[in-house]
């Protein structure tokens, strides 16, 4: 079983993230057309990388703050960053090698446009590349030891973390970035062709951090509140400006209405799983254990539920909409293989103000 204490609310939140996240790769790599409806329903599901940030930094801190020494946490941080990058480089350059982007127009649009290259993949640079995520996840794992050293050293670490906050804040948003064509501009702030770049990213996963500081779901009311009306003001801003309300046109690169709207859908479903702990349904019990499971192994499930995403694109290249069987089918043996994890997730179901033991990995 797992080792780490982790609260209960941060691996719903979690698994939530991954849930969305797999339904927009469903949807967008189907080609799946949607109502109205189904396009608001989407703006939710695209919060799915933000909340998976944010819960990141909380995790980082829970894991990690009361560990005695700081130099075996930083190695072992970065040993696991490293790891990330190692299967970063193998899967894209295998894929590269070996799939036939010829009968698939889903990557051959991109070989076409020149941007899926070895040369932008070993520089970050290719958009196209599905989880360019574990770029920006394995330098925060693996330089998150100097914010955790900030937290030990300082006597006011919140207000360290705040204040570092703010300070990216002016520097990514109100200060002129460099015009000048740079790999390390490019990744820090997305020129070019990068998805996640990291001094945008850096600010969700340190708000993360400063939530797990101060308390996670315990200020799920002033994050409602402050979320709420700083979105309002961007949305009326941008209405002035008559150019589109939908957060998501804001993601990428990120913007702090798209940081907004992703506190904003957080503290509603921190307030959603709050009444669903009440809800003493043995079925309840069983849903919340296995989101709080998925939550619990985000990554290796977003890496997995890629490959099978990208295998069967690979073997029914004309029938691309059978991922919408196969990754299902995936989850559904996943269970099946968990079982007995999920029945002990069922049986420490007793309320999400506890601490859950969960593999922080």
């Amino acid at each position: 079983m797992p080792t780490k204490k982790v609260n209960f609310y941060i691996s719903y939140i979690k698994g939530i993230a991954l849930i969305n996240i797999v339904f927009i790769h469903l949807i967008d790599w189907s080609n799946m057309s949607l109502s109205l409806g189904g396009i608001a329903v989407k703006e939710f599901f695209y919060t799915g990388i933000l909340l998976f940030t944010f819960t990141t930094g909380s995790v980082i801190v829970i894991a990690y703050q009361h560990r005695t020494s700081l130099r075996d946490t930083a190695i072992r941080l970065f040993y696991r960053g490293s790891q990330l990058l190692f299967f970063y480089y193998l899967y894209n350059i295998v894929k590269l090698a070996v799939f036939n982007f010829d009968t698939q127009p889903l990557y051959y649009q991109f070989i076409n446009i020149g941007t899926l290259t070895i040369p932008n993949i070993l520089a970050f640079r290719s958009f196209t590349i599905p989880i360019t995520i574990l770029i920006t996840y394995a330098f925060f794992i693996a330089f998150s030891s100097l914010f955790l050293y900030l937290h030990r050293m300082s006597r006011r670490p919140a207000t360290t973390i705040a204040l570092i906050i703010a300070g990216l804040l002016v520097i990514n948003y109100a200060t002129p970035i460099p015009g000048i064509q740079s790999p390390v501009i490019a990744f820090l702030y997305a020129q070019g062709f990068v998805l996640l770049p990291i001094a945008l990213w850096l600010v969700p996963f340190l708000i993360g951090f400063f939530l797990a500081q101060v308390g996670f779901e315990k200020q799920k009311k002033r994050i409602l509140i402050v979320s709420g009306i700083a979105m309002c003001m961007y949305a009326a801003s941008l209405y002035a400006q008559n150019q589109s309300l939908l957060p998501s046109n804001y993601q990428f690169p990120l913007t702090p209405y798209f940081i907004a709207f992703g506190l904003f859908a957080m503290a509603i479903l921190l307030y959603v799983f709050e009444w669903l702990e009440r809800v003493r349904a043995v079925w309840m019990k069983k849903v919340l254990a296995g989101i709080r499971l998925l939550g619990d192994n985000t990554l290796h499930l977003y890496i997995y539920h890629w490959i099978v995403i990208d295998l069967t694109i690979w073997f029914f290249p004309q029938h691309v909409m059978l991922i919408w069987l196969t990754v299902p089918l995936f989850f559904a043996a996943y269970f099946l293989y968990m079982k007995r994890n999920l029945a002990e997730y069922c049986f420490r179901q007793e309320g999400a103000t506890q601490d859950s033991l969960i593999d922080a990995g």
